[in-house]
């Protein structure tokens, strides 16, 4: 199983914005990392869904609602 990101790979997250990044910017590549690493994860663990699991999901909704 993949490790949580650790403080250096943070450093070198934040060591490659620009100069002039906000706080902000930083926050958002740390919230970025944070939710790739979480999805693989999850990708390890099995839980996805297919992209045709997801269409076909979708396309029962549509087919319920449009029938209210």
């Amino acid at each position: 199983m993949s490790q949580a990101i650790g403080k250096s790979e943070i450093v070198r997250a934040l060591s490659e914005l620009p100069e002039d990044a906000t706080l902000d910017d930083a926050f958002q590549r740390l919230f970025v990392l944070h939710k790739i690493e979480q999805g693989l994860k999850e990708a390890e663990l099995g839980k996805t869904t297919t992209q045709a699991d997801v269409e076909s999901e979708f396309r029962l909704k549509r087919t319920t609602s449009s029938k209210q």
